[in-house]
Parts: C-alpha cells; sequence; structure tokens
C-alpha cells in the first residue's frame, strides 16, 4: 500500500532513546524487524514501565503476563525462521479497551456485574490486531458502560490524568489515553461514541483518532446487537502518541470481518489525500464561548496549514446545535431501553447521576419522535456533506474549554447542559458517523491543548495527512516524563 502520510525518518538504536518504553511504534517494528532488539525485550520494558506508573494513575486494569510474554516469544520464533515481518505491528504493545471482547476474559465494560461475562472469542478489532502481530499488553480502564468524559468507576476506581490528578483522564477511552500518553503502551485501542476517543486524547496531549462509523468492525460475542442510532454513530481508533503511530494502529486495526452487519469494505487510500485543501476555521461554537486558549491552539494550526498551501477560511458547518439534539434524542431514547435500567442495578452514584443528568437534558421523544430524529440525522448528514465538499478539512475545537475539573457532570441539570455545548464538537461529529482527529498543539498553564479536524466519511488518510502538517510545527508536552513519585 502506498504510504500517504510522511513516514518517520529510518532510526538507529544510537539516536533513540535509552528507554525503549519511550520508543514511537514506528521505531518498534523497525528495530525488531532489523533484529536489534527481540519482540520479548520490547514487552519487558513496557512491563517494567507499567511496575513504575500504573499503580499511580490506574491506567491498565488487568494484565496476562504470562500470555503476553508467549505471544511475544512466538513473535520472536516467526522471526528467527523468516526476519521479514508480515504484521506491521510486529511486537509493538497495545491496550485493548475493557468494552471489547479478548477470548478468556471478563469484558465488563467497567459494571461490576459483568465481572463474569466472559467472552468466547475476540472481538474483530482485536482479531485485526493479532493478525497485525501486536502484543496485547493490558486492558485499559472506562467509565461503567463507557459513558462518561471521566474515567473512575466502582469496579476498577479512578484514572489519574499525568498532568493534573485534579483533572479528568477523560472518557470513556481514558484508561486508554494515559496508557499510551505515560508510555506503558506504544499504541492504544479506543472507542468513540461522543467523544471517547478524541476527549480523552485532548485531556492527556495525545494524538486520538475517531474512524467513520463503519470503517473498523465493532462485533463482540458478549454483546446483544447494538440498536439502530448507536450503531450507527459509535466508531473505534487508535490513541497514539504521533500521528505516524496513528496511522499504523488504523491500518492494524482495519479487515474485513462478517459477523459486523455495520462493517463497510470502503476504499481507504485516495490519491489526494495529501495534497492541501480549502479548510473551515471554526472557532466559534453555537451556545458556548471557546476559550482563549482554544482559540490560540486553532490560529496555530491555521497558520501552520496556511504555511503548507492549504487555503483557510473562516466558516461555521450546519446546525452543531442541532447535530447535538439529534444524538441526544437517539442515543438517549435507545438507552432508556436497555442501559438506564441497568445502570440502576450498579447502585453507582456517579454513574447514575450522570445518566440521569444526560437524559434530563435529552429531548423527550416517543415513538414519532425518534423516526424524526432518524430522518432529520440523514438530512443533516446531507448538509453536511455538501459542506464537507466546499471545505474537505474543518479545523476546530476538541472542546470548547480547557480541560474538566472531577465531577464536572455530577451538578444539576443545567450544569450538564452548559458541558454538552462546552462537549458540542465532539457530540456532532459522532451523531454524524464523521471521522475526527485529536491533535496536540502545545501546553497551557501546564495542561495540554489541541485542535480537532474532520473530514468526509472514509477520508480518515487525509485527516493524517492534514494532522501530520499540524503536528510537525507543534511544542506540544509530553506525558512520557511523568513519574510516580
Amino acid at each position: 500500500m502506498r504510504t500517504t502520510v510522511p513516514p518517520q525518518e529510518k532510526l538507529s538504536l544510537n539516536v533513540l532513546p535509552s528507554e525503549v518504553w519511550r520508543w514511537s511504534a514506528a521505531s518498534i517494528a523497525q528495530q525488531i524487524r532489523l533484529g536489534s532488539i527481540s519482540c520479548v525485550e520490547v514487552l519487558q520494558a513496557f512491563h517494567r514501565r507499567i511496575d513504575v506508573v500504573n499503580p499511580r494513575l490506574n491506567a491498565i486494569v488487568h494484565e496476562d503476563r504470562e500470555q503476553s510474554i508467549g505471544a511475544a516469544r512466538q513473535l520472536d520464533g516467526l522471526h528467527r525462521q523468516d526476519s521479514h515481518a508480515r504484521g506491521i505491528l510486529r511486537g509493538v504493545p497495545v491496550t485493548i479497551k475493557l468494552n471489547v471482547d479478548m477470548a478468556g476474559e471478563a469484558t465488563t465494560n467497567g459494571v461490576p456485574a459483568y465481572s463474569r461475562r466472559v467472552a468466547p472469542a475476540d472481538s474483530a478489532v482485536v482479531t485485526n490486531l493479532r493478525c497485525a502481530e501486536a502484543v496485547i499488553n493490558g486492558r485499559t480502564n472506562v467509565p461503567p458502560f463507557s459513558f462518561r468524559w471521566f474515567t473512575e468507576g466502582p469496579l476498577y476506581g479512578r484514572t489519574l490524568n499525568p498532568w493534573s490528578a485534579d483533572i479528568t483522564s477523560g472518557g470513556s477511552s481514558g484508561g486508554a489515553s494515559v496508557s499510551v500518553a505515560t508510555g506503558m503502551c506504544a499504541i492504544a485501542h479506543g472507542t468513540d461514541i461522543a467523544g471517547s476517543i478524541r476527549y480523552p486524547a485532548y485531556v492527556n496531549g495525545v494524538v486520538g483518532l475517531r474512524t467513520t462509523s463503519g470503517r473498523i468492525p465493532a462485533y463482540h460475542p458478549t454483546t446483544a446487537q447494538r440498536f439502530y442510532g448507536l450503531q450507527s454513530m459509535s466508531a473505534q481508533g487508535p490513541l497514539a502518541r504521533s500521528v505516524e503511530d496513528a496511522r499504523l494502529g488504523l491500518l492494524a486495526m482495519l479487515g474485513a470481518d462478517t459477523r459486523d452487519s455495520t462493517w463497510v469494505n470502503a476504499i481507504l487510500e485516495h490519491e489526494d489525500d495529501a495534497e492541501p485543501v480549502r479548510v473551515a476555521l471554526v472557532d466559534e461554537i453555537p451556545n458556548v464561548v471557546v476559550s482563549d486558549e482554544i482559540k490560540k491552539a486553532l490560529q496555530q494550526a491555521a497558520a501552520s496549514l496556511v504555511e503548507a498551501g492549504y487555503v483557510v477560511e473562516r466558516a461555521q458547518p450546519p446546525a452543531i446545535d442541532q447535530c447535538v439534539e439529534i444524538w441526544q434524542s437517539i442515543a438517549m431514547t435507545e438507552s432508556r431501553f436497555g442501559m438506564i435500567a441497568a445502570v440502576e442495578e450498579t447502585g453507582d452514584a456517579s454513574i447514575m447521576r450522570s445518566v440521569h443528568n444526560m437524559a434530563a437534558c435529552a429531548p423527550s421523544v416517543d415513538l414519532g419522535g425518534y423516526i424524526k430524529a432518524i430522518a432529520l440525522r440523514d438530512e443533516l448528514r446531507r448538509k453536511w456533506n455538501e459542506f464537507l465538499r466546499a471545505y474537505p478539512i474543518l479545523l476546530m475545537p476538541t472542546s470548547c474549554h480547557m480541560p474538566q475539573p472531577w465531577g464536572a457532570d455530577l451538578g444539576t441539570v443545567d450544569e450538564m447542559r452548559e458541558l454538552v455545548a462546552i462537549q458540542s464538537p465532539l457530540i456532532a461529529v459522532a451523531a454524524l458517523g464523521l471521522p475526527g482527529i485529536h491533535v496536540p498543539t502545545g501546553m497551557s498553564n501546564g495542561l495540554p491543548v489541541g485542535v480537532q479536524l474532520v473530514a468526509e466519511s472514509f477520508r480518515e488518510l487525509r485527516l493524517l495527512c492534514t494532522a501530520s502538517v499540524i503536528e510537525r510545527e507543534a511544542e506540544a508536552g509530553s506525558a512520557l516524563n511523568y513519574t510516580a513519585s
């Protein structure tokens, strides 16, 4: 496959960091191919890093080191037989979010009642990662039902943000984002139905790619068939410390799986992926004031794109607030037929308060209203498709404010409405099933800042190419320097 994202420079061991866990996924795969290091040696380096920082951060909540070492040894054996690696992630440590299936392990999704829900087989995305010869070195924490923007719960507790214990680690892929940000893995798997990849990426200072709904197969043997709206708005994708590693994660997660009826065999690569295009700069969002730090990040990203030949113009995509309302109408209506009752059974005050606040913010719709919401979603998708033909890239906030403190979703219903408005760029993109990527751009008062890019359906490589332009000029911080002391 032709690579449209500029590949990392070829690196040798004498220019790589001394600590293997600091290496990029691309460097790890390269050095394993060269025979400079074994898969087992790589994995052991990451295990040592986990032992140092995870007791404090609580990002990885389940490990099977015997299994992972066995998998690494098997890959080393294959390498001795044939040094030409078949898998693009041979020997690269990855983590898997706790809401997808791994054979022989419980898919708890952060819910105590699901502790014995052992998966009979791997989910599709796990199968694909294994085929890419990645080594799975842990399962990452989620809030109950993977529902909040705050990763904490009764089963595994709170996952801390490495930049500040006072602010959220994001959710629901908070454990995933912290694990990759701090060097516990090279690539993390995440899922996203309202920002659950992009928001944790933002608050922890890493790259987070939400793919188009249907791009990566999402079948899970332990999970009942999802309702129509939820499956059409959810997506999976990689979290990584660089755009190049996110690209590798995307390529590894792709692959056909007929068990997922919503999977789409769409073209990945287009001739114009790396060509500069017209960009819509969206620095005003309905019903909320975008913070100065975010506006500055948007301006910096826009300047980088202009320097690279992109044409950047202020423009407003259709009805962001209406997209959010449609998400609420569909997602919360469907949740009333399953998740909300299960939430009550957990007895956990935080998830109960958060879900009830979100439900109270949503329009109360009957069957007719739900059907109309589905139809209106299609109309909004058409309008956004037209907008994205005129502006193939949207440059917009990931979230409109700096990272939120813990408990920001546990106040009053009015406070939840305000939070939903702050997160509306996340929700609107998910509501339409579009791909989006968070790109770190720098730091403000010791916390990460960044921007979101959005493209037409199934144009993930265009997103990655554009993100790489911003990344080259960014002065983002790195949580690899986190110490648990």
